[in-house]
């Protein structure tokens, strides 16, 4: 079976409300470019034709959704979110199971994470098809990384580390299963190759383009808008 053959849903886990932002509104709903963070990350989403569907989890209490370009729009579905991320991303997963089944594969996909080249996007796709196994987004680090403990500092070889970036590709039951394995044992999961790797899953990865940064800190929305303004000029 080739990608082309295969139905493919997107979770965009954003129900989470920034602290370390430290503002009064969420980082995914922050001012960016002509709109919001999220509906920049939506719009790049949907731009890889290959997505079927995406499902958005907000937060219950979340009263800035409505405003969303993309609140009415028929290729995305609200989802109520949880207490972490995983719980979030577990509730997307139910939902999308309902529509796909489990053996339909999910990207997962962070909302604060809107510099997202559909042509990653696309090569994720390709790989963790013709591998048959969950595979993810990874970029080199090319700083010296160190390992710090209480009494000493160790250099770690960074030709062998690398950060993981979202999407994130799955088949939809073994990611579910995952997760609710991890909150059942009350494991906490970084994020959802963690889960996997937990219930003792092979994880590949294609190398992504390190401009797909994660807004963390209000630093991180000058660097990515200066990303994007690179990308839509190349």
């Amino acid at each position: 079976m080739t990608s082309k053959n295969i139905r493919i849903c997107c979770i965009v886990p954003a129900a989470g409300i920034g602290e370390r932002m430290k503002t009064n509104v969420p980082k995914q709903y922050l001012p960016f470019r002509l709109s919001t963070v999220l509906d920049h990350t939506l719009e790049r989403l949907l731009s890889c034709a290959r997505i079927e569907k995406i499902i958005v989890v907000i937060n219950k209490d979340d009263s800035y959704w409505p405003s969303s370009g993309f609140f009415k729009d028929p290729r995305i579905t609200q989802v109520v979110g949880g207490r972490e991320r995983s719980d979030s991303v577990l509730n997307g997963l139910v939902v999308a199971e309902e529509t796909y089944g489990e053996d339909a594969w999910v990207l997962v996909h962070d909302a604060a994470r809107p510099c997202i080249m559909a042509s990653d996007i696309d090569l994720l796709i390709e790989d963790a098809v013709a591998t048959d196994q969950g595979t993810i987004l990874a970029a080199p680090v090319h700083d010296t990384v160190k390992k710090v403990s209480k009494s000493s500092l160790e250099t770690l070889n960074r030709k062998i580390i690398f950060r993981a970036l979202t999407p994130q590709m799955f088949q939809l039951g073994q990611l579910k299963n995952a997760i609710a394995n991890a909150s059942a044992t009350r494991k906490p999961v970084t994020d959802e190759a963690h889960a996997v790797e937990l219930m003792g899953g092979s994880i590949g990865f294609v190398e992504g383009r390190t401009d797909n940064i994660k807004i963390t800190t209000s630093s991180d929305l000058s660097l990515a808008d200066y990303y994007v303004e690179k990308q839509e000029n190349s």
